[in-house]
């Protein structure tokens, strides 16, 4: 007779509902009951559809529970593209993952060869991705382990997600500009080309629709913004300013310059800018003051990220928090799931995140 849940459950004195979780890898079991259960499933001779349980240990001689591997391909993370993101991700997947004695390995590659080379050799069970890659080289990709997108760049096929959920934060960030008076507030972003978090500068000769997508990486952003400045049946509208930087030609400095002219132009100046990062916030708050106007007294400010540059200013930045402890707890939960069942769906996760009050918000009077 085959093994089943049930038979799994009353060995280990569970509910079948508790094993059917641990073995998908899709809820909150504790990481030595998530153990137990797939040893004892192993050990039982349990199978899924697809035949014997995938271990989650790595072939080899490493003793590894989980093995993940978060590349950079061709350029690495700068200052002004990912760095805290990245170092806050890290630091809660590696927490995560030494709960089980599970590894998690940073590594640049030059190119996606030596990319697919280690893949190879290191027996990795799925990989982490922070950067914009070309639709070709995730089908590549996927050929070798699961891959996991920790960003909000999510127009891949084929691959699972997880990000904060862009529509929920918009809704926020509005809710909080109006509960503090504000009528007149536009949104700000930036759409980038040959940006240094970018795998590749140009696009491939006969792009597709996720590559054309997926190079402004804050796009689903700009999405969720643009629901709420036009899509509002009778609403009011709030201007969504979208300038384009090649970094090639045009610095940071540059582009926020020219965002600013733009809103200044507008018939009703905005007293209230949400900017899509923090690079772009910090870089606003500090032309403002070089043009003789003030935050939050001539114009309130909220930002995305929260790093500590953004929080150490005077005055500290208002900004949507990104969900860094949830997200990388998640992010191997996903790849379990995966190793459970190769032949579940691709997930997109979306988690909420919150809204830290720093001191750039000021009331308006009605």
């Amino acid at each position: 007779m085959p093994v089943t849940l049930q038979d799994i459950a009353a060995e280990l004195n569970i509910s079948a509902m508790t094993v059917s979780r641990a073995l998908r890898g899709v809820s909150r079991v504790s990481p030595q009951m998530h153990q137990r259960v797939r040893d004892t499933a192993m050990r039982m001779g349990y199978q899924t559809s697809r035949g014997v349980l995938v271990p989650l240990t790595a072939r080899g001689t490493t003793g590894h529970s989980l093995k993940l591997l978060m590349p950079t391909v061709v350029h690495r993370l700068g200052v002004d593209g990912g760095s805290w993101y990245l170092d806050q991700l890290t630091a809660v997947m590696r927490d995560r993952l030494e709960l089980s004695n599970g590894v998690l390995i940073e590594q640049h590659f030059p190119d996606l060869k030596s990319l697919k080379r280690e893949i190879k050799k290191g027996r990795f069970h799925g990989i982490v991705l922070l950067q914009p890659q070309p639709e070709a080289w995730i089908e590549e990709l996927k050929k070798l382990t699961n891959v996991v997108y920790a960003v909000e760049f999510d127009h891949h096929r084929g691959v699972d997600c997880v990000y904060s959920n862009e529509h929920r934060s918009a809704v926020m960030v509005l809710e909080h500009l109006l509960d503090h008076g504000h009528k007149n507030i536009a949104w700000f972003g930036v759409l980038d080309r040959n940006a240094s978090f970018h795998a590749i500068g140009q696009m491939p000769e006969k792009p597709t629709v996720a590559d054309i997508q997926s190079v402004t990486v804050h796009g689903a952003r700009h999405g969720a913004w643009a629901n709420l400045a036009y899509c509002q049946w009778d609403g009011p509208s709030y201007p969504l300013i979208l300038v384009q930087r090649d970094w090639q030609e045009k610095s940071l400095e540059d582009v926020v310059n020219e965002g600013l002219d733009r809103m200044l132009a507008l018939p009703k100046i905005p007293t209230a800018v949400v900017c899509s990062c923090d690079p772009v916030a910090i870089m606003l708050a500090e032309i403002l003051k070089q043009r003789g106007m003030s935050v939050p007294g001539d114009m309130s400010l909220v930002t995305y990220g929260g790093a500590d540059e953004a929080r150490r200013m005077t005055p500290a930045l208002t900004s949507v928090q990104m969900p860094m402890q949830t997200l990388g707890k998640l992010i191997p939960e996903l790849v379990e799931r995966k190793l459970a069942d190769p032949q579940a769906a691709s997930v997109s996760v979306q988690i909420e995140a919150t809204l830290w009050q720093g001191a750039s918000v000021a009331h308006r009077s009605a």
